[in-house]
């Protein structure tokens, strides 16, 4: 499980940390203990805690298990839209914000390259 999920689902239904521990069920001395050390990534929910999770937060439980930020926003959406909008549309939006993010991660580079250029050859003179 990316432990951030977990945070950020709770956060965005608006919910503490005891408030979730009580509507999954959570048993145990310290509810908010334990709700916290999962999002922190110090332990590792279950499976079943997930699902719990899941369905009182209206969420898709691969939500909770997928790396790629962006990825996760796209199939939250697709859940939450009951999958009539569809994912490929989505994807070449993201495609397209992830290759202006490239393009400008490369410009960036080679003005730094220019620089570091220029300052050599001023040196060396």
């Amino acid at each position: 499980m990316v432990p951030k999920r977990l945070k950020e689902a709770r956060e965005a239904a608006g919910l503490t940390q005891k408030q979730l521990a009580e509507l999954v069920a959570i048993e145990g001395v310290n509810l908010t203990s334990r709700l916290s050390n999962y999002e922190v990534g110090r332990f590792a929910p279950s499976f079943d805690f997930i699902v719990r999770v899941a369905k009182v937060l209206d969420y898709p439980e691969y939500y909770f298990y997928v790396v790629d930020d962006d990825v996760a926003e796209l199939l939250l959406q697709h859940h939450h839209s009951a999958g009539t909008t569809p994912l490929v549309t989505h994807s070449a939006e993201y495609m397209n914000r992830d290759s202006k993010k490239y393009k400008a991660s490369l410009e960036e580079a080679l003005g730094m390259a220019e620089r570091l250029t220029s300052y050599i050859k001023k040196s060396i003179k």
